[in-house]
């Protein structure tokens, strides 16, 4: 197979054909006793013969082929049968860039100080 760039493979309408090759490569990999590899954007980058800074100039360059390409991901990764809750969330969080979303400008948010004030002691439940 001839390597592809990501941002190639989305110019040239083959990314899904290409996700879709990974990700059955992914599930031909099991045997009797493991259910396979686990897809995600690094092994994809190596399938092709890139490095994962592709995916950023297909952020930029696709960003629609880019969120596709992260949504199959983050599906592939949620659904993945053995994954533990510790690997999902560093993926999640490192490679298909969930965080916490950054607050929009001052300017647009500013409604304020907010203060809570609660009425109830909770020493009086007898913790």
């Amino acid at each position: 197979m001839k390597k592809e760039s990501p941002e190639d493979a989305a110019e040239n309408g083959r990314l899904e054909k290409l996700i879709r090759r990974y990700l059955e490569f992914c599930r031909s990999e099991s045997d009797g006793k493991k259910v396979g590899r686990f897809p995600n954007l690094a092994g994809f980058c190596r399938w092709l013969g890139c490095g994962v800074d592709a995916i950023d100039r297909l952020r930029v360059s696709h960003p629609d082929a880019a969120d596709y390409l992260c949504a199959v991901m983050e599906d592939e990764a949620l659904n993945y049968p053995v994954l533990s809750p510790t690997l999902a969330v560093a993926y999640l969080k490192r490679r298909l860039a969930y965080s916490e979303k950054p607050l929009p400008a001052a300017s647009q948010t500013d409604c304020g100080e907010m203060r809570l004030v609660f009425e109830h002691d909770i020493a009086e439940d007898g913790a």
